[in-house]
């Protein structure tokens, strides 16, 4: 009860984070903006032009641009603000983990004996665990992606707005960029929709959807890629093809942002009723104990704990050998007899 009442605290401040920095980001970029602006007006102010301009536009224009400084000033000191409870913000976050740390710790202690009379309900909880881990990775790439291009998008809208009767041709490229930006979020959406549900796994079957994301990499030209794949007739459920696909594409997303390895190899073939898949890399490679101990609050990172999850709800194992400077070699076995626990 404690540990969960501390982790829903922490969640509720690290939201208000995300939230100020998103609102600080907006301010700042309004902030620029403004300030450009009121360099456009003053620069039509020159002499050569205020004698062939009406002395309403003048005035007009000298009105703009007290009413921008005096928007400007509120602006500057709305961000002061802000920036100040960030950092109040993170340090509180930052004692708050450690409490939690703390508690974890004396939890697992107090509910070890009762854990193991209830293995049924340390499934179910595995399995909840790694629900919500999933859904905060979603959240926390539409956060870093999708929403804070919206909100740019937003405020250069706002941007033409203000500008469209001053400058209509900056107006004009303004919103060709924004068109372009849109196509980009378009995309992103798509991206963030496909890695809840790959597509290719229902039209192509597991083994080609590996081979789809191999040849992927390779086309990165960052490093080389082999691979020998065995084509099995089984037909395994979308549950455990879904699971097994995941865990593989974690494992080659950690090569490409950890790894700094030149050459990556991946085997997967089938005996019996079981499926073998060895995947080896020739990177700086890493001490296996301090990886498990990385803990961060948007679960980013290795992902190995939730890739150790994921594989014991399938009733396979995973075999990690890594060491510094000498790559690592990760050997999973998956029994495809098996349905997914419930």
């Amino acid at each position: 009860m404690v540990v969960e009442y501390l982790e829903k605290l922490y969640q509720e401040l690290y939201e208000k984070k995300l939230n100020l920095e998103c609102e600080n980001q907006r301010k700042e970029m309004l902030l620029k903006d403004n300030v450009k602006f009121v360099k456009t007006l003053e620069n039509s102010l020159d002499e050569n032009y205020e004698s062939f301009s009406p002395r309403k536009v003048d005035e007009e224009s000298h009105l703009k641009i007290e009413s921008l400084l005096a928007e400007q000033r509120e602006i500057e000191e709305s961000v002061r603000k802000i920036k100040i409870e960030i950092i109040d913000l993170n340090v509180k976050i930052s004692e708050l983990e450690n409490v939690i740390k703390i508690a974890r710790n004396n939890e697992k202690l107090v509910l070890s004996e009762y854990i193991k009379r209830n293995d049924d309900k340390l499934i179910k909880q595995n399995i909840l665990e790694v629900q919500e881990i999933e859904r905060q990775r979603i959240a926390r790439d539409m956060h870093d992606s999708v929403v804070q291009s919206l909100t740019s998008l937003v405020h250069r809208m706002e941007l033409c707005t203000k500008i469209g009767e001053v400058d209509p041709v900056r107006s004009k490229l303004e919103l060709r960029e924004i068109t372009k930006n849109v196509r980009d979020i378009i995309q992103e959406i798509r991206e963030v929709i496909y890695d809840l549900r790959p597509m290719s796994l229902e039209d192509v079957g597991l083994e080609e959807a590996v081979e789809r994301e191999l040849i992927k990499i390779r086309n990165y030209g960052i490093m080389n890629v082999s691979y020998e794949i065995q084509k099995s007739s089984s037909n395994l459920s979308p549950t455990i093809t879904l699971t097994i696909f995941r865990i593989i594409r974690e494992v080659l997303n950690n090569v490409l942002k950890h790894a700094q390895a030149e050459n990556i190899k991946l085997n997967m073939q089938y005996k019996g009723k079981t499926l073998i898949i060895n995947i080896e890399d020739d990177g700086i490679g890493f001490l296996m104990d301090e990886v498990l101990h990385i803990e961060k609050p948007d679960n980013s990172g290795f992902g190995i704990s939730m890739m150790q999850e994921r594989i014991y709800l399938l009733g396979g194992k995973i075999d990690i050998d890594s060491k510094l400077g000498e790559g690592t070699k990760i050997k999973i076995s998956v029994p495809i007899d098996k349905e997914l626990k419930e």
